[in-house]
């Protein structure tokens, strides 16, 4: 068969009924087509390094306590057939699963599980997912690592951020997974190993990484850090790339902060993505600000960022001011945007406007 979808998702989704194997209280995920053993650890290198250096590869895994979301669980269709989960071996086939059934699953789980994948003697992957994913292990071996702190997984990670040679597309990719893994521990040590990262003056792009990471998932710190990076970055595009960061973040300064960018910053490219952003955390709220910034801005870039803006907002409450100015702006490149923006609206009263402009 051939793998129609694989995607991340986030949100509310149905549970796989993979007949898992017994859990033995650990917080480990269901399980299904894996050998699991179970080990006492309180040192993640000791136990790698005991039963890792196999040529057949090995994964072993841990849980630590995760900030809020159901994150990090794949879903797989393949003609009629369903599965969410994660596939450790994948081999492009849907594992053979039954279909989800049962109640909805309204929520994730609340932990973190890192699982590691060794040959030997070498970390080849590096994968987390929530504790509530069903995992099919492709047969393969799995330690699960009972008694591992979220200080000592964090140390773990902590050292694939850190390699030399990051060029390298191996360890870079598993320096990402390291990084995103980190990003999801609900310990407050993760914040001071991104802020590091964030602030560090080598790899530019584990720096950004870094930044994403901290506003998508560290609320108020999050913010509050990418927030004083931009106030010190004097480089056009990396400002450009803090303000979409920023505009990951859902505290309650979020909205006037954008707001402000928009409005004021001397950089058109910073104003941009301000308006932008500021659209998607304001919201409905935000709809006279927009059109003021439409009104004033000098910059024409601006204009339209803002217009993308009033098109992304739900409900269709972008779909009056982007009539108006369709209908009454003089500028003819936002007459233009305005009717590409309402020409991809299903609105009745945007396909009343399309109507009557091929009529003319």
């Amino acid at each position: 068969m051939t793998r129609l979808l694989a995607l991340t998702i986030v949100g509310a989704v149905l549970t796989a009924a993979p007949a898992p194997l017994p859990q033995a209280g650990s917080g480990q995920p269901p399980f299904q087509n894996a050998k699991v053993e179970q080990r006492s650890a309180t040192s993640i290198d000791r136990e790698l390094a005991s039963a890792g250096s196999s040529a057949d590869p090995v994964w072993f895994g841990w849980r630590v306590p995760m900030i809020d979301g159901d994150r990090g669980c794949d879903t797989w269709i393949n003609n009629d057939i369903y599965f969410r989960g994660f596939v450790m071996e994948s081999r492009g086939e849907t594992p053979p699963a039954t279909q989800p059934s049962g109640p909805a699953r309204l929520e994730g789980g609340t932990g973190l599980v890192v699982f590691v994948r060794m040959i030997n003697g070498n970390v080849e992957r590096l994968r987390g997912i929530n504790d509530g994913c069903p995992v099919d292990g492709g047969g393969r071996t799995v330690y699960w690592l009972n008694g591992i702190t979220p200080a000592e997984s964090l140390r773990y990670l902590q050292t694939f951020t850190q390699m030399d040679a990051l060029n390298i597309d191996a360890r870079r990719n598993l320096a990402s997974s390291a990084l995103s893994a980190i990003a999801l521990h609900r310990d407050p040590g993760a914040d001071a190993i991104l802020d590091k990262l964030a602030d560090s003056t080598g790899d530019s792009s584990m720096r950004s990484s870094a930044l994403r990471s901290l506003a998508a998932y560290r609320g108020q710190h999050g913010f509050d850090k990418v927030k004083a990076a931009l106030a010190t970055e004097r480089e056009s595009s990396r400002r450009v790339s803090l303000v979409t960061a920023l505009g990951q973040t859902r505290q309650p300064a979020t909205a006037d902060t954008l707001l402000n960018l928009a409005r004021t910053d001397a950089d058109p490219k910073v104003r941009a993505e301000a308006a932008y952003y500021y659209a998607a955390r304001a919201g409905v709220a935000g709809v006279g600000n927009l059109t003021s910034i439409i009104e004033q801005d000098q910059s024409d870039d601006v204009k339209r960022r803002a217009i993308s803006g009033l098109n992304a907002l739900p409900n269709n409450a972008g779909v009056e001011p982007l009539l108006k100015i369709a209908r009454s702006s003089r500028n003819l490149a936002l007459t233009k945007a305005a009717v590409s923006a309402l020409s991809s609206s299903k609105d009745p009263r945007a396909l009343a406007y399309m109507e009557e402009l091929v009529k003319r």
